[in-house]
């Protein structure tokens, strides 16, 4: 039992010490400091947003054009397609 005993007061120990006044942690209500970096600009975030599309559609493309080539090998199945098949709990129409 003594060891057990020993094992809780090292963690209280520790608990203890991290919330100890001298921890470099800030006030709950502190507020941040000044960004040390300006802002992007319209124009930038312009720019990165274009970079962003522009990324996701080469690699949709490059995608779609993978599992094209997967498929006409018969290395995959075809996509299922979408909207044929009813929701969950759908009441079928009389």
């Amino acid at each position: 039992m003594l060891p057990r005993a020993a094992a809780t007061g090292a963690v209280v120990a520790v608990l203890v010490s991290a919330c100890s006044p001298g921890a470099d942690y800030p006030p709950i209500l502190a507020k941040p400091e000044p960004r040390a970096e300006q802002t992007m600009s319209p124009d930038q975030v312009k720019q990165a947003t274009n970079a962003l599309i522009s990324d996701r559609t080469q690699l949709s493309t490059e995608a779609q054009a993978a599992q094209a080539s997967a498929v006409a090998s018969g290395m995959a199945p075809p996509p299922a397609t979408t909207g044929t098949t009813p929701g969950a709990g759908a009441v079928p129409k009389p």
